[in-house]
């Protein structure tokens, strides 16, 4: 129980909360069938615009009746009827005054409680089971109950059973407590000695462009989220940050002035001041990223008005 205790105390400060945004998405999920016809608006008499395979990744940003509009693969946009999408992530915000209590498995009698969300976090749900969602944060997981957390889209998540429900196993590296950021800033004037390991960063990046968007995931190769992207790459070349956007910003190396930015630093974006992703910068003002489910791997600009707004920008090298 003494190490429930100081979990409790710390997890919260592991995450990170932000106010959802269109542009990013509500949901995503997977084509559910052979081959679908995705259409211009919301009916059967609208044009059919391009058919999709079934597994085919795609972000879900609002419904309509029984269809829902897409974003695709190609950045197209698009509507389906809902039937023919499997919906395996939404992105959730809570609705409680207070804490909302965060448990290692769906019962208030059998879950240990190991952590809080407060009014406005956003949470990523995956399903439902009986009356509480699992839920994950960058790392972070466990069950909340469903009456605090509020999503129109959360109707279409899949429902598990209890009996299929496994107790969730905390890690001491999800909970370890974030410092105050450094407030050191780098003069315009300043070089950096890190550019060649900067280089060289940038170029290890590269090397996984493509690659899928697992959230929770680390691996460079089958799938990782944002933060997960940036740990691995760093870890290959002796530098550890921590695991989650918003420890990373908390906890690692010194902040950069965006006029300032240099090849290997690490930018951080989000709403309202409170971290949810980061890039990595790779020089002509593009960073490289695990950006979402439906592109994985890719580079953007690192300051588009489509994007979440820009919070900071750390140097670890």
């Amino acid at each position: 129980m003494r190490l429930q205790k100081i979990l409790l105390g710390t997890v919260m400060m592991a995450m990170t909360a932000i106010i959802p945004s269109l542009a990013y998405g509500q949901a995503y999920g997977t084509v559910a069938t052979g081959t679908l016809n995705v259409r211009e608006g919301a009916s059967t008499d609208s044009r059919i615009l391009q058919q999709v395979g079934v597994g085919v990744p795609v972000e879900i940003v609002a419904e309509q009746n029984d269809w829902l509009k897409l974003i695709l693969k190609d950045d197209s946009r698009a509507y389906v009827k809902s039937e023919y999408i499997a919906v395996h992530r939404v992105v959730a915000t809570a609705e409680v005054n207070g804490g909302l209590n965060v448990r290692d498995y769906p019962s208030t009698e059998k879950g240990e409680i190991i952590g809080k969300f407060f009014q406005g976090d956003e949470i990523s749900v995956h399903y439902k089971v009986g009356d509480w969602y699992k839920i994950s944060q960058e790392g972070f997981e466990g069950f909340v109950h469903k009456d605090f957390v509020k999503e129109e889209m959360l109707k279409y998540l899949p429902t598990k059973a209890l009996a299929d429900v496994k107790r969730v196993t905390v890690t001491q590296e999800q909970f370890n407590k974030p410092v105050k950021p450094q407030s050191r800033k780098v003069q315009n004037t300043s070089v950096s000695k890190s550019s060649g390991l900067g280089d060289s960063i940038v170029a290890y990046a590269k090397q996984f462009l493509g690659n899928p968007y697992v959230y929770g995931g680390s691996s460079l190769t089958n799938g990782t989220d944002c933060s997960g992207f940036t740990q691995q790459i760093m870890r290959n070349f002796g530098i550890s940050i921590q695991r989650s956007s918003g420890m990373q910003y908390a906890n690692s190396g010194y902040e950069i002035s965006s006029d300032n930015l240099q090849k290997g630093d690490l930018l951080f974006y989000g709403y309202s001041g409170h971290v949810s992703h980061v890039a990595i910068y790779i020089g002509g003002g593009k960073i490289i990223h695990a950006n979402d489910e439906r592109t994985g791997i890719i580079i953007s600009n690192a300051f588009s008005s489509g994007s979440k707004p820009f919070i900071g920008a750390k140097r670890v090298l």
